[in-house]
């Protein structure tokens, strides 16, 4: 039988862990095939809040924790926005948007300029007002839309573009002003179940149910590369464009964290009994979360620079669906305690007055670490058959 020395024992059982987010109790809102939406606290994985107003699972979810605002949507065919301040906790509920014809598993929304995109089961991809939940503001299909069900979608408000998969294993980018599609690209061989678009909308990446995660370069309309390291269908992903990191999920029940630039991965994580749905990551704080189901039904909370599972909550009755947390708060926390970002009125005294004297700000070590990938690589996911 091995022996471990004191240390190894003290990081196996994690008594000699950092602090779990210091300073503060970070929000995550949850979404579920039992037709709920949760509020958790993370920090201890209490269940602060239950929202039941679908008649259906709930699949897609974009929130705003600054404005206190949610848009979900779900196999009822509806989408709902949600005011989510402790004022509105009798009625939640803003307003019920219908339209689409199936279910509704994606959602982008752009809470600033108050509107949102949908993906829908009945091939189209909607942009909707979120003042005006009469009609849809634009449906993109036709001729130029996907053959079938409309599986994943991103969006980049900025440009008003968007990236959508479909059922036909084809990725499109759409204009969003005009509704057209201007990109049509081929290259899977099964549905595209997850897609992120770069900010730049010049790379995005892709998953799909082929097992592969696909680079793509939108100006040649073509795929760079092509990653395969899970052995089943590929059902979500999370990308730092700024750092060329990604971060997949399966249902084969793993996670992988990816470098892009080498299209290598970095580390597998397989601690779920049940397929992996959904993740959200911190890629400064190297923390996520990822949901699942069916079976466990848990959501996962890890520091995944080493894998150390922080936490496990359980409370949903159904597959976790999707996954939204307030890294931001924790970011602030813990830039609080460094006392990085606060300028002194002693070291504004001692400066002379200049047109380029620079901001007293300062990036904390945590934001430098996250600028790169984790240098302690675990052992290469096995390729897939």
């Amino acid at each position: 039988m091995p022996e471990f020395s004191e240390k190894q024992i003290t990081e196996l059982l994690g008594e000699d862990r950092p602090p779990l987010f210091p300073g503060c109790q970070p929000r995550m809102f949850s979404t579920s095939t039992d037709n709920t939406m949760r509020l958790w606290n993370l920090k201890s994985g209490e269940e602060k809040r239950l929202l039941w107003q679908h008649t259906g699972p709930v699949l897609a979810l974009s929130v705003e924790f600054e404005l206190n605002l949610a848009v979900t949507g779900s196999g009822d065919e509806t989408l709902m926005l949600w005011d989510l301040t402790e004022e509105a906790q009798e009625e939640p509920v803003q307003r019920v948007f219908r339209g689409h014809e199936g279910l509704v598993n994606g959602v982008e929304a752009d809470f600033l300029n108050r509107k949102f995109l949908s993906s829908c089961t009945d091939g189209t991809v909607k942009l909707w007002d979120m003042d005006n939940e009469e009609k849809c503001v634009r449906t993109m299909e036709g001729r130029d839309g996907h053959v079938g069900p409309v599986c994943s979608i991103s969006a980049e408000w900025l440009s008003l573009q968007a990236l959508s998969g479909g059922q036909d294993q084809i990725v499109r980018l759409w204009d969003l002003e005009t509704g057209k599609c201007v990109i049509k690209m081929e290259g899977h061989t099964g549905p595209v179940w997850t897609v992120n678009l770069d900010p730049e909308c010049r790379k995005a990446v892709t998953g799909s149910v082929d097992r592969h995660l696909m680079i793509w370069d939108l100006r040649s309309k073509s795929c760079v590369r092509a990653m395969l390291q899970h052995s089943r269908p590929v059902t979500d992903l999370k990308v730092d464009w700024m750092t060329s990191q990604a971060m997949s999920a399966s249902v084969d029940r793993s996670l992988i964290h990816w470098d892009l630039d080498a299209a290598e991965p970095l580390h597998k994580f397989e601690k779920h009994p049940g397929s992996v749905w959904c993740l959200d990551v911190d890629w400064i704080g190297r923390h996520m979360v990822t949901g699942a189901g069916p079976g466990d039904k848990f959501i996962y909370l890890w520091d995944f620079s080493d894998g150390f599972l922080e936490k496990e909550i359980m409370g949903h009755e159904g597959s976790v669906w999707a996954l939204a947390v307030d890294w931001k708060v924790a970011h602030k926390a813990e830039e609080a305690a460094l006392g990085i970002g606060i300028v002194q009125e002693d070291d504004e005294e001692e400066k002379p007055a200049s047109p380029k004297k620079k901001s007293g700000r300062r990036r904390s070590s945590v934001a430098k670490d996250a600028a790169r990938p984790s240098s302690r690589m675990a052992t290469p996911a096995p390729q897939g058959s």
